[in-house]
């Protein structure tokens, strides 16, 4: 084992990461399973309703739209796909991190699991914009003709997340290919 990965700080981190990935992943799951049966039964208890805490936010140009069941299911089928790449990638953060904490750092499965992490990172920042364009499109859809909006909305929040998310894969490649290199001269000795 290197010197890194003998490294108390590195365990007590990596410990305290693999917690609070855990926690993230119970909260926004657990959020995601509640919040979606209960905005589907007040659209359909409601269906005039037109303030849902996430639609009603100052300046918002969905501020008069009706709720409709089907516009609910719509927008919780679009949001469940960012939602899964978040999930799989908070598992992926936390699977490094558990490897970080037994000391496996330089591994090929920790290097895939940051590739992994990356990859999530990067689809994040595409997904982002194309998922708050196609909720446009859903909650806006059966709307008559001039009222039907198309928006697509693009943040430095994504850029980030695409630098970020290029940084740690080009990590995640370094790491399998000094991994190999380490491996291939172990073989020598």
């Amino acid at each position: 084992m290197t010197a890194v990965a003998n490294s108390d700080r590195l365990r007590r981190f990596s410990n305290a990461m693999v917690i609070v990935t855990s926690l993230g992943i119970a909260l926004i799951a657990g959020l995601m399973i509640l919040m979606f049966p209960g905005v589907m039964v007040l659209a359909f208890l409601i269906p005039d309703w037109t303030h849902n805490l996430v639609l009603a936010l100052p300046g918002n140009a969905w501020g008069n739209l009706t709720l409709t069941p089907g516009r609910v299911a719509a927008g919780g089928a679009i949001i469940a796909i960012p939602v899964g790449v978040l999930l799989f990638g908070l598992w992926q953060a936390r699977a490094l991190f558990a490897n970080f904490a037994e000391g496996r750092v330089f591994t090929l499965t920790s290097a895939r699991h940051l590739r992994d992490f990356a990859a999530c990172v990067l689809a994040q920042a595409i997904l982002g914009p194309l998922s708050s364009a196609a909720l446009f499109l859903a909650f806006t859809f059966s709307n008559p003709p001039g009222n039907r909006q198309f928006a697509i909305s693009l943040s430095l929040d994504n850029y980030v997340a695409l630098i970020v998310g290029g940084v740690l894969l080009a990590v995640a490649w370094v790491m399998a290919e000094a991994t190999r290199i380490a491996d291939e001269h172990a073989s020598f000795v």
